[in-house]
């Protein structure tokens, strides 16, 4: 069974662990993980409950996966939009529909913070086809591409 729940102040851990994996998995993974600052990140999620969102994704009642976002204000007009920050599922529960379950859940948070728009910016390390078919499956549609050049 597939569920979810909000952050807790015990996830830590978790989310540290978790994050590890995430970063060494990632496009960013030969920079410098720095746990202090997702410790403070995990703390603001905690702490601004009104802006910003955190779940945990469960299988079985087991931590399969975390997804972090929040709500903001267009500069040029004042309709809100919510934005994904971090979307991890374990490998292990990669294929299940935790990750389905958490960017649902995202879009109905968003919708209950009043937002016009969801906005999902996947880094996938090459993955893309299956991100675009989740995505797909949620009515969403490709509006830009992200470029990037390291310097």
């Amino acid at each position: 069974m597939i569920e979810w729940r909000f952050f807790e102040e015990n996830d830590l851990d978790w989310i540290i662990d978790s994050s590890k994996q995430m970063f060494a998995e990632s496009e960013w993974s030969d920079g410098e993980y720095d746990e202090e600052k997702v410790k403070k990140y995990f703390y603001q999620i905690l702490g601004n409950p009104i802006y910003m969102f955190g779940i945990i994704g469960l299988k079985d009642d087991q931590k399969a996966g975390f997804m972090t976002g929040r709500v903001g204000e267009h500069l040029f007009m004042k309709t809100l939009f919510a934005r994904e920050s971090e979307l991890y599922v374990s490998p292990e529960y990669r294929g299940s529909a935790v990750a389905m379950t958490m960017m649902k859940k995202f879009i109905e948070w968003a919708k209950g913070m009043e937002a016009d728009e969801v906005y999902f910016e996947p880094s996938t390390n090459g993955k893309l086809n299956k991100f675009d078919a989740m995505a797909k499956r949620l009515d969403m549609e490709v509006t830009s591409k992200t470029y990037r050049k390291k310097l």
